[in-house]
């Protein structure tokens, strides 16, 4: 062999050895699951309970989320589901698991602190619909002072996220039970974790 076409050899050799540990590295990454408060810059600890979370799974490589499960349940929702977001209902450990289309299973523990209490903070604070009927609107007219495009309606009793006032009496809320958000009447909705 020519000393030309030896050291295109060595040269090609060296290269894939160089290649070889990028490629088995980006080969092993496996799926893990992510959870982070909606509404919250990308927090992703230091929840608290009725905050609601989202959970997604990074490194799926092309696998879709099938069922997510809270232990305990989260509040307004069975413990299982087909959807991504959910609070937590109580102080203490909680437990989410992510079951992928392959049949992957994917389990975070995390501990609950209490409840935000202060409105217009940085994390939710839980709330129960106290009016007969309030009305959710997707958007608030600042100029005119008025509630625009209705989105629901929330009987008395249904489960909230309070998050921040917008207008004196307006507040943006969060339905857990239907993963909705919007604006509705503050006044209707009595803070605390029942």
């Amino acid at each position: 062999m020519r000393p030309t076409a030896i050291r295109a050899v060595v040269g090609a050799l060296i290269a894939g050895a160089a290649l070889s540990p990028a490629v088995a590295s980006a080969q092993s990454q496996s799926p893990s699951l992510r959870l982070h408060a909606i509404f919250a810059g990308g927090r992703a600890s230091s929840f608290h309970a009725g905050e609601v979370l989202f959970a997604d799974v990074s490194n799926a490589g092309g696998r879709k989320i099938t069922q997510v499960c809270f232990t305990p349940a989260p509040i307004a929702r069975p413990a299982c589901g087909t959807v991504s977001t959910a609070a937590p209902s109580q102080v203490g450990p909680t437990t989410v698991s992510i079951t992928l289309n392959d049949g992957t299973k994917l389990t975070k523990t995390f501990t609950v602190h209490a409840p935000a209490t202060k409105v217009g903070g940085p994390r939710a604070v839980p709330a129960t619909i106290t009016c007969q009927d309030v009305t959710l609107f997707g958007n608030y007219d600042q100029r005119r002072h008025r509630s625009r495009d209705p989105r629901e309606t929330m009987r008395r009793g249904a489960r909230v996220a309070l998050y921040n006032r917008i207008a004196p009496g307006k507040i943006f809320m969060w339905d857990y039970a239907t993963n909705r958000g919007g604006f509705a009447s503050e006044r209707c909705a009595q803070p605390g974790l029942a």
